[in-house]
């Protein structure tokens, strides 16, 4: 049964002490009741990555307690926002309305320093099926006690707040294939919400292989669908293109990969010659490993294995991620490796003057 685990990224309080006041700098997440602070409450902004199911069995919100006033326990409360609210703004005069769910825990002191999970599969699983999606509110009914979560801010990983998922895939689900284009729209889901400003350029398959670049606009799926398979792009016009037809994703010159991407658990691929592809490609690179990629007659990409995910291969130029390039393997024609990795870097590169430039430091002609 497939796991995945998403950093939340986008989480803040707010203060009725200090209505006009953001504090989304600040490392924890405040809940309840203080002399100083008065109510605080604390907002968590969800976004849920590409899944191959509409329902997830279990999704568990992962929070770690690491300050606590008052020695009753707190009934920490989830409740979902009503409207749209932007973490690095929002203030208890603008904090948006909410409503209860019947997701909730009970923290005492004993859970100083420790993950506690609140099942919100329920609210999860309403998101999935296409009720909006507005983020999360966390209240604390002790009006005696405060609460302090820890966000990512306090850059120690094990208590980053997490969103866990398990669900369950269907038999075709679990195939190589199926799986490798799951996992890419995943990702290509996550670079809309971490880049969404950027040039992205999508580089096709095939002899004559096209260029799509533009600003990332959304994954287009249809009704029927259980994730999105048209990746769209604006640039006065819009393209739109198939997941399919993807060689490699590039990103302007001088970007870094962002660390909070996460990839999709691959599950127990059933026998098949996807699998055997899919796998072989994961096993035969390992990390840091210098190398150039062909796909097809015109793409080439070369640099270090940054990533080496089931069904995504991600070049870079150094080991701080510099100058990603996203390659789906199901589209690779050869790998070329090489023992002195540092004299390479991970540019996507073109023999073709019809192409799109990509803009990166090294271009063959």
């Amino acid at each position: 049964m497939p796991t995945m685990i998403l950093d939340i990224s986008d989480a803040t309080f707010v203060s009725s002490a200090q209505p006009n006041s953001n504090f989304s700098f600040y490392p924890l997440m405040y809940t309840g009741t203080d002399v100083k602070l008065l109510n605080c409450i604390s907002l968590v902004r969800i976004t849920l990555p590409e899944l191959p199911v509409k329902q997830v069995d279990n999704a568990k919100l992962q929070l770690t307690m690491i300050a606590k006033s008052g020695v009753s326990p707190s009934p920490i409360v989830v409740n979902k926002a009503i409207s749209y609210f932007n973490p690095s703004t929002v203030t208890y005069n603008t904090r948006p309305s909410f409503t209860a769910t019947s997701s909730a825990v009970s923290i005492s002191n004993t859970d100083m320093n420790i993950a506690v999970n609140i099942d919100v599969t329920d609210l999860i699983n309403s998101w999935l099926n296409g009720a909006q999606n507005n983020g999360i509110v966390l209240t604390n009914s002790n009006d005696k006690t405060l609460v302090g979560f820890a966000k990512n801010a306090v850059l120690y990983e094990l208590y980053f707040p997490k969103l866990v998922l398990t669900y369950s895939s269907t038999k075709l689900d679990n195939t190589a294939i199926c799986f490798s284009y799951a996992q890419l729209a995943n990702l290509i889901t996550q670079l809309i919400r971490f880049y969404p400003t950027a040039t992205i350029s999508i580089y096709t398959k095939g002899f004559n292989a096209t260029t799509v670049s533009g600003i990332p606009v959304k994954l287009y799926g249809s009704p029927d669908a259980t994730y999105g398979t048209l990746a769209v792009l604006g640039d006065g016009g819009y393209g739109a293109v198939p997941l399919n037809a993807i060689s490699a994703i590039g990103l302007p010159a001088g970007m870094v990969y962002n660390p909070l991407i996460t990839y999709l658990t691959a599950p127990a691929f059933p026998t098949g010659c996807d699998k055997n592809l899919i796998t072989a490609y994961h096993d035969y690179l390992p990390l840091s490993t210098s190398v150039t990629v062909y796909s097809g007659t015109l793409i080439v990409a070369s640099g270090i294995v940054y990533k080496n995910e089931y069904g995504i291969l991600v070049l870079a130029d150094d080991n701080l991620g510099t100058n990603p390039t996203f390659m789906p393997v199901g589209n690779i024609t050869a790998i070329v490796t090489s023992a002195t990795a540092n004299e390479t870097q991970s540019n996507l590169i073109t023999s073709s003057k019809d192409l799109i430039p990509i803009h990166l430091p090294r271009v063959k002609k």
